[in-house]
Order: C-alpha cells, then structure tokens, then sequence
C-alpha cells in the first residue's frame, strides 16, 4: 500500500498502512468539536469521481472515529474525535449498475492537542460457558467444479472452476443424537459457519435459496478441533435434468456488486431461471464473491428456457441453450454474461481543516505490488474466517470487555484500555508487578513500530500488549529513517492502535483453565471491533487476530448469537527477531534488548502455546545467550533428516521469513518445522486451481506476501528456491477470470 500522510497539512508520510478502528461512528455532523461550530476537530472531505458510462454517482461515507455526514454528496463534514492518533474515512461511490469502488484516507489528529476524554471505570465479569466436548465447524457448499470458457477475446483455455453457493440453509444433525444439531446460511462465499458442536459425525442436510428444497449434503466428523473448510455439494437427482452455472462479470471485468461489512453494503447480481411465458422456474439465486452461480432445477427435455440476470437496476434476459437431445443432468450447460457497465473511479480524496490546509491524504496501492492481481477486499487475513460487527461485539461480550451489544453490534458499557491494564496489572497499576519492554519495527510483517510489553503476574495469568505507530515508507530505508518512526512512537505520536492479549482464567469457562483473549483498543483507550492492517478493508474481530494466531476452536466466524464458549484455540506468536529493524539509539539497539526479547519469548511459553512455537523459541536459544539464533533451521529441514541441501536456506528464505510466525501457532497439521513435506506443491502459494478459495491465499498477511513476491523477483536463486520446493515463483490466480 501507498504510505499515506498522516498528520495535519504538510507533514509527509512514514508508513504502510495499519490500523485499528473503532466500531462505525454516528451519522450526523456534530458542531465542530470541541464547543463550536468552526472548532479545530472539524475538517472537511471532498471526492472526485468519475463513471466511464456517464452514470449517476452515489456516495456512502464512514469513519472510524468521530461523526461524520453520510450525505449522498461528494463534499461532507468529519468531525475529528477529541484526542490524538491515526483515523480514517472511508468513501464508496456506486453507480447503481452493480459498479462500486472504495477510496480510504488517513488523517492523524496529534497537532490539535486536544486531550481524549476520560472514561468511567468499569469492570465486568465474563459469563461463565461450560465446555463441551466439541468443535466450531465451517462447512463449504458448492456445485462440484464445472468448466467455464473464458470470455471473448481472452486467450485463456477453458478451465473448472469451484462454484461456491451463496444462501444456503445447513442443518448439521448429530447421527448418535437427533436432538444434537445446528443450522447456519452460507455468506456469499459459500461458507457457513456453525457454533460449537459435541463430538461426533452429523448428518448434512442443505437447502439452497433457489428452490428451497432440503438436500443431502454429506456429513461432517466434528472432533476436539474446528475443521477449518469441509466442501460439500448437493445430493441431486437425476430429475434435477438441468444444471446450468456460468459468470456475470461487468464490462471491466469485476464482479457486479460488492461487500462491505463496515458499511453495512451487501450487494450482488441475481439471476432467475424463467419459462418462455416469464413464468418463475425458480427463485432469484445470487451471485457469489466469485461472480459464479450454478443452480439446477427439473424442467423439460426441450424447454424453451431463459435466464434473467439483474445486477443493479441493469437486467438481461438470456437464452438457455441446450443441445439436440435436450437438457440432461450429465451435460452441464454454461450461460455467461458480460453486463455493459464498468465501476465507477475515484480519482482524488481529499480534506481540509478549517483554515483551508489540507490534513492527511489518500491511501493508494503501490504501483508495483503483486496483490493488486489477486482481487477483493477479502482476499487477505481472512482465510480462517471473516467476522462481522455482531460476532465482534459477540466475542467481546464472552470476553467481558462488554456488558451486551444492541441490535447494530454496538457494545454497550465496554471497557477501555486503562480498565484491562488494571486488571491485568500493568503501568501504572503494577503494583510491584514486573513489566518487560521491547521497541522495534516488525518489517517483513505488517511494518509497523511496536512498543511491545509484558508481564506474568501468576503461573496462569499472562498479558501482553503492544501499540503501533507507522513504519518507514521507503523499500530499504536507512538507519536514520528506522530511527525517526521508533522515536516519533516513543514521543507517543502517530499512533495506530493498542492490541492487547491475555492468557487468564475466566472462571466456569474451559474448565477453569487459562486461554488466549484478544483485545484491540483506539489511540483514546476505546474498545474497537474492527481492524484494517493492509489497506483491503475493515476485518472485525476475533478473526482479524485468528488469521495469524490460529485458532483450534473457531472456524469461520464467531457465533453471533447465544452464549458461546469465548475460548478460541489460539495461541501467543514468538518473537523473531530476523524479521525486525531495530534504532540505532544505544538503549533501544538489538543487542541491548536481546534479554529482553528473550523474557518475551519465555513468556510466551509459558502460555502453553501450540509446540511448534515452544519448539521454535528452544531451536533460537539452544546455544546459550540473550541472542537469537537468526540462523537456526528445525531438525527436520536438514540433511540430516534426508532433505536436499537447499531445504535449509529455502527454509531461513521463504519458511522463516513468510510463513514460520503464524504457523508456528496453528494446529499440528499446519506445523511446517517438523513436516517439511506437508509445504511441498501447496495449490494456497501458488494458485492456478479450481478452488477459488484456496487459489494464492498464502501469505494470507497481504504485506508478507508482497514482500516475499518482490524478493523473489529480484532475486534469481530465491526464486529459484521457490520453484523448486512449491513449484512456483508467483501466484497463478484465476486462469478464466482473472480479474474476479
């Protein structure tokens, strides 16, 4: 991503895109701020955008932090929140044609030294949840994989494609005991997310929006863990004679409609099957994220069909066709479409304050960046699910940072910051409490300056937090660079957000064992549910901190409703030092706080984190010292162990720099250390395959895999390491519709 200007007019940029936001603000200018109408805090956005079509354009307007007018006008009013810190405004122009497209901008509020309210003390108690034995599930509907032709003019070979089914009701009933069960639709990517299951093997029944008829849909093994994705297609009969699927793109070749769930936009084409006299042979079905639909229906032999296909206020009526002996189940039929619309562009954001300078700037993708192929706001740190404004709230209730959320997901009587450091026992309430401070830049990761800090204040109670501030901006930048950003965090400038986690007892939930808890809070101490670490958008938590720390017991989203089991299965990432940038400012250089990072690293095993994390953290310390081992490669990436004389460095190149921290934290199977084999030819790295899903999701961390990607572009031996051990160098997406 662009590195955006942060600050009031003219100061320049120094860092990639990070931040945590708060839960969407009201709607509704506010006076100003800060007591009158023409106050500090009130700034003015404006936005230029233009329709290829000559289209009439609509705008949506949301802010993470403070009020802003969510006018349908290109010119609206944010009022600043009181306090310092990064803050951003989110603009979406449609065209009413199913063409959207999304512009952030970044303002930081430190040069208006108005101090952030102080809140009310609060404490809660989470609900106790006793545990089942059992797991979340996520479960995939999908019409199998049929072949699409690519669209006219395209050199592209014909190809299949997974086509995920969007709408789907499934009903999971345990076969030991029918009153065991649970239900849940499928999002638009095909995916449904059930709440905690007792162990056992369920039988599936699906019902799909297009005809409301329940299905076999194969079962499902639930264990101790989560499964993160079982695919499931529909039991059809022979009398469902038609199965037709295909793709509805625009003119530019995006998907009709978008999905934003900070903005609460949810849209998409629609098609319907229809007789020649316009009767309904089914009900609308929509299309989903991948701009697929499949949809299968009994019908006559020769039919004289039509699909309707509605995307905006834009509708087409095509032809079904069918072959001379008719429409058969054995014999798919493609209908494609390409809607003559393109998406609206936004071509400047800007803001003004009340004296006409501009305050902050627009954050754009880099130019050079191999994420701008891959497509969606979705694409990156949602592999392992994709929350919402209700889970989040949800998830935070569990936890007892929240009293309840109300009907929007808005948490009611939330903690703030200072309420966990209180309880958690850290400065200022130590109270003779040892606290464990690191400050360095986690580069290869999300390039951001971290003020990391820790305690143990019992055997089974273990905090962490660490706030953020923006890293340097250039490629390779300088010793004084990296020293700037460290000391403009350290003056407490810039700041992005806090994250906090804690290994504690909640008592009558886990049976009354520690877990690992999430907590993200705005640069003025506010509980925040939502997350933007790269730029593609707004991730709510808990599944913004899943991405990277795993998570046994979660699987898709957390529940939104009832009183689920807070207890994620996730673990504390470790301290890899190969991966940091560290100031050249005597107490803050690496060797100096080598003890300390080592302190972070025992603590985090003493959170009983997954054994690869353990097994890592021995592997860096094994020869003695406070230093890390930068140079260690695991046991089974050795000669030794029968691999190749090039495991090793592919290990210290591409494992250690790109995948090693978060896997290091996931369940066993996902433990790359010790099974070297189980990386080899992964379909997530290189893409290319049917499952859309699964096609190029690894690094899942959209900075990572830009990094890595630029790397082994520059360098012929990385990527000839690359080729060798996952069989290519770059991500191969969609090879029909690549711009999905």
């Amino acid at each position: 991503m662009d590195r955006p200007a942060w600050g009031m007019g003219g100061v320049v940029a120094l860092a990639l895109l990070s931040t945590l936001v708060l839960v969407l603000a009201s709607c509704g200018g506010g006076d100003g701020g800060s007591g009158s109408p023409g106050g500090p805090t009130r700034t003015y956005l404006s936005a230029a955008a233009a329709d290829p079509d000559g289209d009439t354009l609509h705008y949506q307007w949301r802010v993470t932090a403070g009020t802003i007018q969510n006018a349908d006008a290109p010119q609206v009013v944010w009022t600043m929140p009181d306090g310092p810190g990064v803050h951003f405004a989110y603009v979406t122009v449609t065209d009413g044609r199913g063409g959207h497209t999304v512009q952030q901008y970044a303002v930081a509020t430190d040069a208006l030294q108005i101090p952030a309210p102080t809140p009310a003390a609060r404490q809660f108690t989470a609900p106790a949840v006793p545990d089942t034995t059992g797991a979340t599930a996520r479960v995939t509907v999908d019409a199998g994989s049929p072949e699409f032709q690519p669209p006219v003019g395209s050199a592209a070979p014909a190809a299949t494609r997974t086509v995920y089914r969007p709408d789907v009701l499934v009903e999971a009933v345990q076969q030991a005991d029918p009153a065991v069960r649970a239900s849940a639709t499928t999002d638009w990517r095909g995916q449904a997310a059930l709440p905690k299951l007792a162990a056992g093997t369920y039988d599936l029944s699906c019902t799909a929006a297009h005809d409301l008829v329940k299905r076999a849909c194969g079962t499902l093994p639930v264990g101790v863990e989560s499964p993160m994705v079982n695919t499931h297609a529909l039991d059809l009969s022979a009398a469902q004679n038609l199965r037709l699927h295909g793709h509805i793109a625009l003119a530019d070749g995006r998907v009709c409609g978008w999905r934003d769930g900070f903005a609460g936009i949810e849209d998409a084409a629609t098609v319907q099957l229809l007789r020649a006299d316009g009767s309904a042979v089914t009900r609308p079905l929509r299309v989903n994220a991948y701009g697929d639909y499949a949809l299968d229906a009994p019908v006559g032999v020769h039919e004289a069909l039509t699909l309707q296909v509605r995307c905006g206020r834009d509708e087409a009526r095509l032809p079904v066709p069918a072959d001379a002996a008719g429409y058969a189940a054995g014999r798919p039929v493609e209908r494609s479409y390409t809607l003559a619309n393109h998406a609206p562009a936004i071509t400047r954001v800007i803001a003004t304050g009340p004296d006409g300078n501009v305050r902050g700037q627009m954050v754009v993708p880099e130019t050079d960046a191999a994420s701008n192929a891959l497509p969606g706001p979705d694409r990156f740190l949602t592999y392992k699910g994709l929350d919402t404004r209700q889970s989040a709230c949800r998830y935070y209730r569990a936890i007892g940072a929240a009293a309840d959320c109300d009907a929007q997901g808005q948490p009611t009587d939330a903690i703030s910051f200072d309420d966990w450091k209180r309880a958690r026992h850290l400065a200022p309430y130590t109270a003779g409490n040892a606290e464990v401070r690191a400050t360095y830049i986690n580069r290869i990761d999300l390039n951001l300056v971290r003020r990391m800090v820790a305690t143990q204040s019992a055997a089974n109670d273990v905090a962490f937090y660490v706030c953020n501030h923006p890293g340097p901006s250039a490629a390779a930048p300088t010793g004084s660079e990296v020293d700037e950003v460290i000391a403009t965090a350290l003056a407490d400038e810039r700041q992005i957000a806090c994250v906090a986690m804690d290994w504690s007892v909640t008592p009558g939930t886990n049976g009354d064992r520690p877990y690992t808890k999430f907590l993200t809070f705005g640069p003025d101490g506010r509980l925040l549910l939502s997350v933007n670490l790269d730029g593609r958008g707004e991730k709510f938590m808990p599944g913004a901190c899943v991405a990277c720390h795993g998570g046994a017991q979660y699987a898709g989203r957390f529940p939104a409703l009832g009183n689920p089991s807070p207890n994620l299965g996730s673990n504390f990432l470790p301290f890899d030092t190969g991966n940091y940038l560290f100031s050249s400012v005597l107490d803050l250089t690496e060797p100096v706080q080598g003890a300390a990072l080592k302190r972070l690293n025992e603590l985090v095993v003493a959170t009983q984190p997954a054994k690869a994390t353990a097994a890592l953290v021995q592997g860096w310390y094994a020869s003695g010292g406070t230093q890390l081992d930068k140079a260690y490669v695991p046991p089974a990436w050795t000669v030794a162990a029968g691999q190749p004389p090039e495991a090793a460095e592919f290990y210290r190149r591409v494992i250690g720099t790109s995948c090693r921290t978060c896997h290091a934290a996931m369940r066993d199977s996902f433990d790359w250390d010790s099974q070297p084999a189980a990386l080899l030819g992964r379909s997530h790295v290189c893409g290319g395959g049917p499952n859309l899903e699964r096609s190029s999701s690894m690094a899942n961390a959209l900075i990572t895999h830009d990094n890595l990607m630029r790397r082994a572009q520059a360098d012929p031996t990385l990527a000839a390491l690359m080729q060798r051990f996952l069989g290519c160098v770059g991500a191969a997406d969609d090879p029909v519709y690549p711009r999905r």
